[in-house]
């Protein structure tokens, strides 16, 4: 629970800093002022920017380490950035004296990132329970040239953000269980013996809400490889304990090739990290991690 309270402050500040380096470029005066500074700047909003260009990537920072639950490494980037608000502090302090209206703001943040980077810190890694290993299996490849049929377990808790292809169309079979897929903002509780279809660019996600694994086959017109093989890595890291509780790739890199290789496009907030795990994609591709997940999930035989 004292970890996940840690996460959602984070998560906050991190929406903070955003809101702040935003108002930095679009109010370079006013957030100044409210910053503590009164510097005559003579119209000239250069620093103004640069600061807000930095509050913005200082957020995004955050914002990527909850949501992908790197414990220790936000610990580190907290506890490192605290120089950040101590320095503002220290600056304002001089500028403003005792006007601790306007100081007060810099010393929570330096409470902030130091008691939250520390708690984070010593924090232990609990025991994972073992997952049970999923089943999945090409019943179809596109290969043959025709459509991808696949059929595979989803785990309890299971779940994908909004998201939406561009290549191909997806028919979700029900085959056990019971699985809620959204489909453009609505909602499906679908049943063993139902099926849906999602066309290409139609938003959609899926998430298993039962304490019992559900079985689904999925249709891809039309074929697609690299979906082929981005299911079998997922199926492959998941067997070997390096996905999180939702099924999602714990390495950064390995998460960027997995939304490259089954042409995933985020949705809604999530949008603004696109190109950012496009460049982690091919980062990655160039480091040869790719080759080294294709070569040990995706051997036939």
């Amino acid at each position: 629970m004292t970890t996940k309270i840690c996460y959602f402050i984070s998560f906050l500040t991190g929406i903070g800093l955003l809101f702040i380096g935003t108002r930095f470029l679009l109010s370079p005066l006013q957030a100044a002022f409210d910053y503590g500074m009164l510097t005559n700047t003579k119209g000239d909003f250069s620093f103004h920017y640069v600061k807000g260009i930095r509050d913005i990537f200082s957020g995004l920072l955050l914002l990527l380490l909850v949501l992908m639950k790197e414990r220790r490494a936000l610990a580190i980037v907290l506890l490192a950035a605290t120089i950040v608000p101590l320095g503002d502090f220290i600056i304002v302090l001089g500028q403003r004296g005792n006007d601790w209206q306007f100081t007060i703001a810099h010393l929570l943040a330096i409470g902030i990132c130091i008691i939250l980077g520390s708690i984070l810190l010593m924090r232990k890694k609990g025991r994972q329970p073992t997952a049970p290993e999923m089943s999945f299996r090409i019943i179809q490849s596109a290969e043959t040239g025709g459509s991808t049929i696949t059929e595979c377990d989803l785990l309890p808790g299971a779940k994908t953000p909004w998201h939406y292809h561009t290549l191909f169309s997806e028919k979700f079979e029900l085959l056990a269980g019971n699985l809620e897929v959204g489909r453009n903002s609505v909602i499906y509780q679908l049943k063993e013996g139902d099926e849906i279809t999602i066309l290409p660019n139609e938003s959609h996600l899926f998430n298993n809400r039962s304490t019992e694994k559900c079985r689904v086959r999925t249709v891809l017109t039309p074929g697609n490889i690299q979906f082929e093989q981005a299911s079998r890595i997922l199926l492959g890291l998941t067997n070997d304990g390096l996905t999180n509780a939702n099924g999602i790739p714990s390495n950064l890199f390995d998460l960027a090739l997995f939304l490259y290789l089954n042409n995933s496009k985020m949705m809604g907030f999530l949008k603004i990290f696109q190109p950012f795990f496009g460049l982690i994609a091919k980062i990655a591709i160039k480091r040869g991690r790719l080759a080294v997940l294709l070569s040990k999930y995706c051997k036939i035989g």
